[in-house]
């Protein structure tokens, strides 16, 4: 991920507007970034659930743990060159919502892309109980390839 664009990313997301849950998705994302999946796993529920649509290479749905941390560390493989940017955050009652948006390269064609996209984060006991990522607006310079098969639960 490029540095200049991580940093900042990560600079907003610690000053998001609930602290508990915003110190959690500030070590969730960061994990992520430096590619510590292990990491990552401690900011989610065991029975922890994925949801991915919009961005064809990366859509499919997961559960559990070990499925969504496969099929985050799967799909970091997928691009290179991130350039995520926060536009905005909510907070209220045990959800995030994140509005964001993301360049890179898609290393399957070398192509590049560009996603506006919402994560939505519902936290329970501490954790992240489930991921809801919806992308739009989503360019690339040749059609994005299908995804690969997913396990759905």
């Amino acid at each position: 991920m490029d540095p200049e664009y991580t940093d900042r990313f990560l600079q907003t997301v610690r000053t998001a507007p609930d602290e508990s849950r915003q110190e959690i998705l500030h070590r969730a994302y960061a994990s992520v970034i430096q590619g510590n999946f292990e990491a990552f796993a401690d900011s989610v529920t065991g029975d922890v659930e994925l949801h991915i649509s919009g961005f064809a290479p990366m859509d499919g749905a997961w559960r559990g743990r070990q499925q969504v941390i496969d099929a985050t560390r799967n799909n970091v493989a997928l691009v290179s060159n991130q350039q995520p940017v926060i536009e905005s955050m909510i907070s209220q009652g045990d959800c995030v919502g994140v509005l964001l948006r993301e360049s890179g390269i898609l290393k399957s064609t070398g192509q590049p892309y560009s996603i506006r996209g919402v994560q939505w984060f519902t936290f329970s006991n501490g954790k992240i109980r489930r991921i809801d990522q919806i992308a739009a607006g989503v360019t690339a310079s040749h059609p994005i390839p299908p995804p690969p098969s997913t396990p759905h639960p």
